[in-house]
């Protein structure tokens, strides 16, 4: 499914469309051009909770947070265990209108939140 930018992955700000994909129960692709992350739906790992200000809802055009989904990057690395997820920055995606934004949590605020946390660790 194609979701559009609506606040663009930091670092990728002139990437304005992904195809978004389900790779299997934990994993998502997002892909445009010559880039790709691999997601992970935080809750199937562990409790993930953060609060989403209304402003971010307008910018998702939201008023349902059901719609909106929370995914966290993953960098892969080998063996698999080893790879990390980064909790700080994640990406949300309003399902029902294919907008897409991510967010920086402030760490103080969320201290069992890292930036690059491995995923051995939820196993």
């Amino acid at each position: 499914m194609k979701i559009k930018t609506a606040q663009p992955i930091f670092g990728f700000e002139d990437i304005n469309e992904y195809e978004f994909e389900k790779i299997d129960d934990f994993f998502y692709s997002l892909k445009a051009d010559k880039i790709s992350f691999t997601l992970i739906d935080p809750l199937t790992i562990r409790e993930y909770e953060f609060e989403i200000d209304d402003s971010l809802y307008d910018l998702l055009d939201s008023k349902n947070s059901l719609d909106i989904k929370v995914f966290n990057i993953v960098t892969i690395k080998n063996p698999i265990e080893n790879s990390t997820i980064n909790f700080l920055a994640p990406i949300l995606i309003n399902i029902k209108n294919k907008l897409l934004a991510q967010i920086i949590l402030d760490d103080k605020r969320y201290p069992n939140f890292k930036l690059n946390e491995e995923i051995k660790k939820f196993l």
